[in-house]
């Protein structure tokens, strides 16, 4: 009696998940998550090239903060457009997350929901510290050049400067953003080692992604902990192949109702391709 009881909960749950795979919605779904996610990568991408090119981004940001003012200055219009395309960029990785949490969802479990909080928090944290630079910054860059600012002055601007940087851009948009990520990637990962996906080598590779994530936390801390910065560009690099190999795959079976695709060629190609176009430029 017990048998028949769990195979009835069994096919009551799989026809549940073939109901998910075969609504009208589906479909748009995947082809939402096909999009979004790849445009967030060309978002991301362009901004930061464009902040490494024009504002030296990001060791400029290890400078005293009167030569980082001096040097937004010097390119004020170009960082702001570039650090608010950084802003949007991750509105429209929020947008992605809810849409591929919509394509998952035929595999319930409490990890596909930690995935989409830690998304949804890592892409609004983020946009907060982004916003700092073209909203807030550009008032304190015309006050350190005011030629009577005193030295009182001066020194009251830049602490004040440099607590929001280390609250909103240290606290908020790195530390705490990059706990969200991890979660997303952990969860995202594991989600789809579940049924009905079964892509076992794609989810072990995101979920050592969001590891590499939530050890570089640590770097915020300082100290020894300072040998953990080369994670952020190496695990960002990873991701963006990863998150392109999972559109692809989207893209290629929005009208299967079924399961998604490996495509394991495209995910090597695109890993090295993120890879080489994230760190590279950061060891210049």
């Amino acid at each position: 009696m017990r048998r028949i009881e769990c195979l009835h909960v069994d096919f009551m749950r799989r026809g549940t998940e073939m109901s998910l795979l075969t609504t009208p919605t589906f479909g748009a779904d995947r082809q939402a998550t096909a999009l979004l996610l790849p445009l967030f990568i060309i978002m991301s991408l362009v901004a930061y090239l464009g902040l490494v090119t024009v504002f030296g981004f990001p060791d400029v940001l290890r400078l005293p903060p009167l030569e980082i003012l001096a040097a937004f200055r010097a390119e004020q219009t170009a960082v702001i457009i570039f650090y608010y395309l950084f802003a949007i960029a991750h509105l429209v990785f929020v947008a992605g997350v809810l849409a591929l949490h919509r394509v998952l969802r035929v595999s319930d479990g409490p990890w596909l929901s930690i995935a989409m909080a830690g998304g949804v928090l890592y892409g609004i944290a983020q946009t907060v510290g982004f916003l700092r630079w073209p909203i807030l910054v550009p008032m304190f860059a015309e006050k350190a050049a005011d030629p009577e600012l005193t030295a009182g002055q001066a020194d009251t601007l830049l602490l004040v400067l440099d607590a929001f940087h280390r609250y909103a851009g240290m606290a908020i948009g790195e530390n705490l953003s990059f706990w969200g990520l991890a979660a997303w990637l952990i969860g995202s990962g594991v989600t789809l080692m579940r049924p009905p996906f079964y892509m076992f080598r794609a989810g072990w590779l995101w979920v050592f992604t969001g590891l590499l994530v939530a050890i570089y936390t640590f770097e915020q801390l300082g100290g020894p902990f300072a040998v953990l910065s080369p994670l952020l560009l190496l695990s960002h690099g990873l991701m963006y192949g990863l998150m392109l190999t999972v559109a692809w795959s989207l893209h290629r079976t929005a009208n299967d109702d079924t399961r998604l695709r490996p495509v394991g060629t495209l995910a090597l190609a695109s890993i090295s391709l993120f890879c080489a176009a994230i760190v590279l430029p950061g060891l210049m």
